[in-house]
């Protein structure tokens, strides 16, 4: 009896230690594959609301499938979701999306295709269609003219067809001056910061109708500094940063003209990338202290129930 009730202890014990990693199960935020042919979150509450960011004619959609329609046109779509709050060491945000590319990739496109995440401050208005070019910035994202400050946030993006591809990250530098932030959201550089170092060279190729799964994560590692972390296929890129917002609530998508595809008509063929899923997850850690709490509690009862020999 008393060898059961030792193991019987310890084994109890052990639960307790090893539900201790289940506080860092990943939460879905997100998982959207437009199973029913809409852009908007419809029954499935893990559905998403998917919006263009620069022109009316940068979404189609159908049954399994979202299509940033970009062509000969630089065009972007993003979704807001509920804001996720990297609040302790240890707290992660991840995007991860799959898409299929059309009969045609460009070539020399530095930086041609591009994913962010921000923070959006709250701001109403971004939970919709936007307008927004070069000659017509928008003050949604930021723009120096309205004294609006631009959103927090990262933006990771990938060479196409320049023989050296590699993955880089930039910061988005939230104060306001004469030039930056210009309410483009990703479709400019100007008013990022390039963190250094960019990744490796070659490590990557987009090739005509294949499928490619991507990522992009954000990670607490200090009161201060997050890592930022990204993939493409195989290939894989990492930066730390100062931090300006542990919080962000929408992700982003981009690609320049003349990167995917040969036409910018919805409904044609060779007019961008096609999205098949796009999945966002929270994973925090717990709070410091009720790990400590779980691991007193496990002690004590081990303590207080410690078989005689």
């Amino acid at each position: 009896m008393k060898v059961q009730t030792k193991w019987f202890l310890y084994g109890l014990t052990g639960s307790l230690a090893l539900a201790l990693p289940a506080f860092a199960a990943p939460i879905t935020v997100v998982n959207d594959s437009w199973a029913d042919g809409g852009r908007d979150n419809g029954a499935d509450p893990l559905d998403s609301n998917w919006w263009t960011s620069a022109a009316s004619a940068g979404i189609e959609v159908s049954t399994g499938m979202l299509g940033m329609v970009t062509g000969t046109s630089g065009r972007g779509i993003h979704t807001v979701f509920p804001t996720q709050t990297l609040s302790n060491i240890g707290d992660s945000l991840t995007a991860t999306y799959t898409f299929t590319t059309p009969t045609t990739i460009g070539t020399g496109q530095t930086g041609g295709f591009r994913v962010g995440l921000f923070d959006t401050l709250g701001r109403a208005g971004l939970d919709g269609d936007i307008a927004a070019s070069t000659g017509t910035p928008n003050s949604l994202y930021g723009f120096f003219g309205t004294n609006t400050p631009g959103l927090p946030g990262y933006m990771m993006d990938m060479d196409v067809g320049t023989g050296a591809e590699d993955l880089s990250f930039r910061q988005l530098d939230p104060a306001v001056t004469a030039t930056t932030p210009t309410g483009r959201l990703l479709g400019t550089a100007t008013g990022f910061t390039q963190i250094s170092p960019t990744g490796p060279d070659g490590v990557y190729t987009f090739a005509p109708n294949t499928s490619y799964t991507g990522s992009m994560t954000l990670l607490r590692i200090s009161a201060t500094e997050l890592e930022i972390s990204g993939s493409l296929g195989a290939a894989t890129h990492s930066v730390t940063d100062v931090f300006d917002s542990t919080s962000y609530g929408m992700l982003a998508f981009w690609a320049n003209s003349n990167v995917f595809g040969s036409v910018s008509t919805p409904g044609s063929a060779n007019n961008g990338i096609d999205f098949t899923n796009v999945t966002i997850t929270f994973t925090p850690v717990p709070e410091p202290g009720t790990a400590a709490l779980l691991l007193a509690v496990s002690g004590a009862m081990l303590r207080r129930q410690r078989p005689t020999r």
